[in-house]
């Protein structure tokens, strides 16, 4: 990639993280250490998903669940009501995603090197941190992206009759150029989370997950909407407990 292209997908990265970090912090934070999910087989969650424009269901219910966890990777797909993939997503640990979908327009999916920082465990109050790395789709070719994260406070949900805490993540992705088929002139793609990760249950309560992208990359500040989706936690079951928690 010439190096004045990769300086102009930085330079774009950085304002729209910025623009985030400006916000004012959510939650409550505290000194809390956040450690890493023991993910088993089985394990499961199931969320309704709205279109945050209109409100409208997309495809609930959406339900990702633990098919695979051995010692050099976990399998944690999300399909909808049609059986069809959100994302197939492969982590070698909890904290480090080896491959999966990081928007279905696109779609963009692939294998990330390094592996994507998606998680950074242990989660406290406070904690950022940011990622430089290629994901490799499906062709075999690179495409540069970015990521800066950040940990804020704490609140709590009522899921099916239960009170769970859970602490607050926003993530900031420059995703990389769109796939040609788009358009030849089309520029990168971003994505905006607040995640509000629950320990208790090892996944999030909530998840608001927003997108924009270039329509033409020579025109760095221009985006345009992208999908923007809503998953709210409506039931899950944990191997250990084998307790099927359902909707109130």
């Amino acid at each position: 990639m010439p190096a004045f292209t990769r300086r102009r997908f930085l330079a774009a990265s950085g304002a729209f993280a910025l623009a985030g970090c400006a916000t004012r912090p959510l939650g409550v934070p505290d000194a809390t250490q956040v450690p890493p999910p023991d993910w088993k087989v089985g394990d499961t969650w199931v969320y309704r998903r709205t279109d945050a424009y209109t409100g409208l269901d997309a495809g609930s219910p959406v339900t990702r669940r633990v098919t695979e966890a051995g010692p050099n990777a976990i399998h944690v797909p999300a399909t909808t009501a049609a059986g069809t993939f959100v994302s197939d997503t492969v982590f070698a640990n909890p904290s480090a995603m080896l491959s999966g979908t990081l928007s279905g327009f696109g779609p963009m999916t692939g294998r990330f090197v390094p592996p994507l920082r998606y998680y950074d465990f242990p989660l406290f109050s406070g904690k950022r941190w940011s990622q430089q790395l290629n994901r490799v789709d499906a062709g075999g070719f690179d495409n540069f992206m970015t990521l800066a994260a950040s940990v804020e406070g704490w609140e709590t949900f009522a899921v099916a009759g239960r009170k769970l805490r859970a602490i607050a993540i926003r993530r900031y992705f420059m995703l990389g150029l769109l796939p040609m088929g788009l358009g030849l002139d089309m520029g990168n793609s971003f994505r905006w989370d607040l995640e509000w990760y629950a320990p208790e249950i090892g996944g999030f309560v909530s998840l608001d997950q927003q997108e924009r992208y270039q329509p033409n990359r020579f025109q760095i500040m221009s985006d345009a909407p992208s999908d923007w989706y809503r998953y709210e936690l409506r039931s899950f079951q944990r191997t250990e407990d084998r307790g099927q928690r359902t909707e109130g």
